[in-house]
């Protein structure tokens, strides 16, 4: 597969869904970051242009069946491609303030999934187990905690979640930042605001340059987003993209997804269990509970032993092809972590985690076409640790 580089120029807009119309001091909101399918979409259009620049509907088919991973946030070097991966923060990652000692710093614990003591019962389903801290932890949560990891920071908690203290700044930061802007339009008669007309309005987007928080750091770090696809029509170039059609740049990257780090591969094969942490969100046909995934292949047969998730995202969207809104859905959020043994000969488990590894794993063809449910493996020793209250 390819992969490339979506380069803003100026702050784009993933719209949530908000009614933005003409009137008076309308608002046009951004997501945090844009769904999956969004990028899928301005994936498969470009694909589907035509010599003059034009999308013929008769390509939407074919167009629809390009696989699309991602979207990635990345930083860039100077020459326009890859420096580093940022991931999602992992919901079995829970952050504390350091000591007063020692400023910028953080604590990091794992949750894990937790053995209930004798006689207790929970409302769980399907005889899951609840995830969270073994041991009371009087320390206050950090309330800044970073929503992107840096990979080397995601990587090591993959291969060895265990409590560590860092500095903020190492672990990872927020992405890109929320920018403000004031639209006006003026009568030519007054030479003041055409405020009947809808023609006052603020929009939000994402700003993709990232300034640093200390002058002392070189420079401003390029942010932009990334994809792998097997569309093989693609060029580089300028196009438009979210609301208002902001600029952004596409190019090819020469660099690949993050690779499986052969040691955790190892591990998982080993211990016969393992974490899965979604990249992207995911869509599930039972809500949190994933049936893909779970499936028997590769001779491994998956089970779901536990899962750390926050609340569920919505999504919606428009069907070019039927010319009509697409059903709402809820989807499992980028960040959520499933614990499950595996079942089978460690080279089979092996096997898998090459096959879940930066793979899509939402439960229709679809989904997994579009980029939803994107996925890299964790260490679990499948452990269920005691609760201590």
């Amino acid at each position: 597969m390819n992969v490339w580089v979506i380069e803003p120029r100026d702050p784009v807009i993933f719209r949530d869904g908000r009614p933005f119309g003409r009137t008076p001091g309308a608002r046009a909101l951004s997501l945090p970051f844009p769904f999956p399918s969004t990028i899928a979409g301005a994936v498969r259009t470009r694909d589907g242009l035509d010599a003059c620049g034009a999308f013929a509907k008769s390509e939407i088919p074919r167009v629809k069946q390009l696989e699309v991973r991602g979207p990635l946030l990345v930083e860039l070097d100077d020459d326009g491609d890859v420096a580093d991966w940022y991931a999602p923060a992992p919901a079995d990652a829970v952050l504390f303030e350091a000591a007063e000692s020692a400023p910028g710093k953080v604590v990091i614990r794992p949750c894990v999934p937790l053995q209930l003591p004798p006689g207790t019962e929970t409302t769980l389903p399907d005889g899951l187990v609840p995830v969270g801290l073994s041991v009371r932890d009087p320390r206050k949560s950090y309330e800044r905690a970073p929503r992107f990891w840096s990979w080397r920071s995601f990587e090591r908690w993959l291969i060895e979640p265990r409590e560590v203290e860092d500095v903020v700044a190492n672990i990872g930061f927020d992405g890109p930042g929320a920018e403000s802007r004031m639209h006006v339009g003026i009568r030519p008669d007054t030479l003041t605001a055409d405020e009947e007309n809808g023609a006052l309005f603020q929009t939000r987007g994402l700003e993709f340059t990232y300034v640093r928080a200390k002058p002392s750091l070189r420079g401003a770090r390029r942010l932009a987003l990334v994809v792998a696809t097997d569309a093989n029509k693609l060029k580089p170039g300028v196009s438009r993209l979210g609301g208002e059609g902001r600029l952004v740049f596409w190019r090819r990257s020469k660099r690949d997804l993050p690779p499986l780090p052969s040691e955790l591969k190892d591990e998982i094969a080993a211990q016969r269990h393992c974490r899965v942490v979604l990249l992207t969100p995911a869509y599930f046909r039972e809500g949190w509970k994933p049936f893909w995934l779970l499936s028997s292949r590769f001779g491994v047969t998956p089970c779901l032993r536990a899962l750390a998730l926050r609340g569920p995202q919505v999504v919606s969207g428009w069907d070019v092809e039927k010319g009509e809104a697409k059903p709402t859905r809820r989807l499992v959020p980028a960040g959520t972590v499933f614990f499950l043994s595996l079942h089978g000969e460690s080279t089979s488990i092996r096997t898998w985690v090459e096959n879940v590894w930066m793979r899509c794993v939402s439960d229709e063809d679809q989904d997994r076409r579009d980029g939803f449910g994107l996925a890299a493996a964790g260490v679990w020793d499948g452990t269920l640790h005691r609760l201590e209250v």
